[in-house]
C-alpha cells in the first residue's frame, strides 16, 4: 500500500458566536484539509487549523506542500511513516508543512488498511471516554452565557470549563456562580486563565474563589507556560488541581514534570508526541486530560490512554464538516467504530466552506 495521490482543501469557518479567553478573540476558523490517497483507493483524511489569520492562498499551500512535504510522501507506506522519529534539531525545527494535518492522515490509512478503529489500534478496549462541556465564553454576555450552560445541561455534560482571568475578579465570581444556578453545586467546575496572572495572582484567585465557595475541579493555565518554578509554587494548593501543558511541547512537558509543577497534563498535540507524553506522565504518577482537537478525533487517543481523566468538547463549527461527527451523550464522548478516525467528510459541507483565497 503506497501513497499516490493527495488533495487539499482551504476552508474558512465563520463562527456563529466570538471565542476565545483573557488573552484572544476569535470570529473565524481557517482550516486546511488534507486527503491522502493509496493505490489501492484508500483515502485518510487529515485536518490543520490557523486562529487569529487566514492561511496562505490555497496555490500557495500547494506549492508549499510540494516543495516540502509531497516528496517525502509520494510512493511511502503509512505504516512506515506513522512510526517514523524524527529528531527536531537545527534548521529543521518548526520547518514541517502541515504536520498535524499530515500525521492524521496517515493514521487514518493505516487504521483503515487493518480495518480498525485507532482506538483499537493504539490499544484501547473501551470506546467510551468522559467529556467536559467548555464554554469559550469570555467574550459572551452572561445571557449568552448562561444559553451556552443551557445547551451543555441539556446534552447531560457533569462537567464544564469557563474562562476566568478578567481584570476584575468580581466579573469571574458572577461568571462562576451561573454555573451553579444552570447545573448545581453537583457539577464539576473547571476554569481555564490562558495565563493572565502571576503566580501570586494565581494563589489569590484560587484562595478568593475557594472562599467564596466555588469547589474547582482544576485551574488550568493560571500562569506563563514556561514557569516552572511558579508552576510548583501552584501544585502545592491542596484543594484543587493544575491543569496545564497545551502550550508545551514535549520537552517542555517533561520539564514541567520534573519540577513537579502539574496535577493533570493537558496532552493536546499530534498524535504520537502526546501519546510520548502520555507515557512520560505516568512515569511520575501524573493522569492527562485533552484540550480540544479537530473534528474531536482525539476520543480515538484518549479513549486508548489508562490515565486520561476527560477530554473537551466546545461544540465548534468544524464538527458541521462530518457526515456523522463524535458523538457526545451523557457527559461522555465515544470513539466511532469505523475504520480510522472515522470521519467521512461531507462533501456539500466542504464545498460550502471552501474558500481558496
Amino acid at each position: 500500500m503506497k501513497i499516490t495521490a493527495y488533495a487539499l482543501h482551504r476552508l474558512h469557518l465563520k463562527l456563529p458566536r466570538p471565542i476565545g479567553d483573557s488573552q484572544v478573540r476569535f470570529v473565524d476558523h481557517w482550516m486546511t484539509v488534507l486527503e491522502l490517497t493509496t493505490g489501492d483507493g484508500l483515502t485518510g483524511v487529515g485536518f490543520e487549523l490557523q486562529q487569529g489569520k487566514p492561511t496562505p492562498a490555497l496555490a500557495q499551500l500547494q506549492s508549499q506542500f510540494e516543495y516540502n512535504v509531497w516528496p517525502g510522501l509520494q510512493g511511502a507506506t503509512p505504516f512506515g511513516e506513522t512510526l517514523r522519529i524524527a529528531r527536531p534539531r537545527g534548521g529543521n525545527v518548526g520547518s514541517a508543512t502541515l504536520p498535524l494535518a499530515v500525521e492524521t492522515a496517515l493514521w487514518d490509512l493505516v487504521g483503515k488498511a487493518v480495518g480498525l478503529p485507532l482506538y483499537r489500534l493504539f490499544g484501547g478496549t473501551d470506546p467510551q471516554v468522559r467529556a467536559y462541556a467548555s464554554t469559550l465564553d469570555f467574550h459572551l454576555s452572561d445571557g449568552e452565557f448562561r444559553a451556552r450552560l443551557d445547551a451543555f445541561k441539556a446534552m447531560g455534560f457533569r462537567a464544564v470549563k469557563v474562562k476566568v482571568g478578567h481584570a476584575d475578579i468580581r466579573w469571574d465570581l458572577r461568571r462562576l456562580a451561573i454555573v451553579y444556578e444552570v447545573f448545581g453545586r453537583g457539577v464539576d467546575l473547571m476554569v481555564d486563565a490562558n495565563e493572565a496572572w502571576s503566580p501570586k495572582e494565581a494563589l489569590y484567585r484560587a484562595h478568593r474563589y475557594r472562599d467564596e465557595g466555588f469547589d474547582l475541579y482544576w485551574i488550568e493555565d493560571p500562569i506563563s507556560r514556561e514557569d516552572y518554578q511558579g508552576y510548583a509554587r501552584l501544585a502545592d494548593i491542596p484543594f484543587t488541581r493544575i491543569n496545564t501543558g497545551e502550550y508545551l511541547g514535549f520537552s517542555g512537558k517533561r520539564r514541567l514534570l520534573e519540577a513537579g509543577g502539574v496535577d493533570v497534563l493537558n496532552i493536546h498535540d499530534q498524535i504520537g508526541v502526546a501519546r510520548a507524553a502520555a507515557q512520560l506522565a505516568g512515569d511520575f504518577g501524573i493522569p492527562v486530560a485533552l484540550g480540544n482537537t479537530l473534528l474531536e478525533i482525539g476520543v480515538h487517543l484518549a479513549a486508548s490512554l489508562p490515565e486520561c481523566l476527560c477530554m473537551e468538547y466546545s461544540d465548534l463549527e468544524w464538527n458541521r464538516l462530518a457526515k456523522e461527527p463524535v458523538r457526545f451523550e451523557g457527559g461522555y464522548a465515544f470513539a466511532p467504530e469505523r475504520p480510522g478516525h472515522g470521519i467521512e467528510l461531507d462533501r456539500d459541507a466542504l464545498n460550502r466552506y471552501s474558500d481558496p483565497g
